[in-house]
């Protein structure tokens, strides 16, 4: 069973591909796979983000109501 990609894999994965595919360093076959490939790792990123934002919310909002 393969682990959870981080958030952190994922952007550096991201970054590759953005490279790889500025430097015309692939066939116009390959790029359109990294690119299918990025915009998943993008989406996979965006909603990690996400998650983080509402758990963050959640810490605040309990944390402020156990000062009242």
């Amino acid at each position: 069973m393969e682990k959870e990609l981080t958030f952190e894999q994922a952007m550096k994965r991201l970054e590759e591909i953005t490279n790889t595919i500025q430097k015309n360093d692939c066939s116009i076959d390959e790029g359109l796979k990294l690119y299918q490939e990025g915009l998943e790792l993008a989406k996979f990123c965006d909603n990690k983000l996400k998650s983080f934002s509402e758990k963050l919310n959640e810490i605040t909002a309990q944390v402020e109501n156990d000062e009242k």
